[in-house]
């Protein structure tokens, strides 16, 4: 009986320890799953380099979406992914271009691709009164095509720094002609999830970041030659130190 008994606790013994094993794994599983669904998926171990000296992501330029916005260009209606809110911020940039030839679609498309508050509607009605009341054009430009994301939770908010090209056409005002110039920075794309899409998020409420990188601007003079040499000047502070480019990613070609 003894011998049976001692048998039959350690079969309880085992069951209960191979019980907890398998627990432990689902527990575990379901963790990880949770966790890859919050954050961004960024192989940790890219490929490749890029030629302007970037880990390459997984992401490419106008994919993700399953429409297009008023202008016929904007992809929107992405899932509520972490991935897609990246795919949104990149491809959200040359949205805010504005001229005063084709206003009325790039309007139609920002109220799509902004959320819904003051801080918005006030955005929308700048540049309104510079696409209609002046002689100007702004083109925004995801170039060079690199970004970092800072922080996001899926379906809720993300953040993700992104370099903007920003070209002016030349104007007149009070009697003088001002050059066309070009800009380059760093600015950060804030998102929130609002009616089942990603969205620009201009209250800052969510802001976590801000970057260091430099603010280049050209006003009548030679630009840069080269991708590779703008960013030289983007991540060179104003004592020639370089700045870090931890994150930074470029986009697949």
């Amino acid at each position: 009986m003894t011998s049976r008994r001692s048998l039959i606790i350690a079969a309880v013994v085992i069951t209960a320890i191979v019980l907890v094993a398998v627990a432990s794994y689902f527990i575990s599983s379901t963790t990880k799953d949770n966790t890859s669904a919050a954050t961004p998926t960024i192989p940790s171990e890219p490929t490749r380099i890029s030629d302007n000296g970037f880990p390459v992501s997984q992401f490419h330029a106008n994919e993700g979406g399953t429409k297009t916005a008023q202008d016929g260009h904007t992809r929107i209606g992405y899932t509520a992914s972490c991935d897609d809110a990246v795919r949104a911020a990149v491809n959200y940039v040359p949205a805010e271009s504005y001229g005063t030839g084709d206003w009325e679609q790039r309007e139609a498309t920002l109220n799509t691709i902004i959320a819904v508050n003051e801080d918005g509607a006030e955005y929308i009605d700048a540049l309104r009164s510079l696409a209609k009341d002046g002689d100007t054009s702004e083109k925004m430009l995801f170039d060079p095509a690199i970004f970092k994301v800072v922080s996001c939770e899926a379906g809720k908010t993300a953040s993700v720094a992104v370099v903007q090209r920003i070209e002016n056409s030349s104007f007149t005002i009070d009697g003088r002609t001002v050059p066309a110039a070009v800009e380059v920075r760093v600015v950060e794309q804030l998102l929130v999830w609002e009616k089942d899409d990603w969205k620009l998020d201009f209250s800052g409420e969510n802001a976590t970041y801000r970057p260091e990188t430099q603010l280049l601007y050209t006003q009548g003079k030679k630009e840069p030659s080269s991708a590779r040499e703008i960013l030289g000047d983007l991540f060179t502070d104003s004592d020639g130190n370089p700045l870090s480019r931890d994150g930074w990613m470029e986009l697949a070609q």
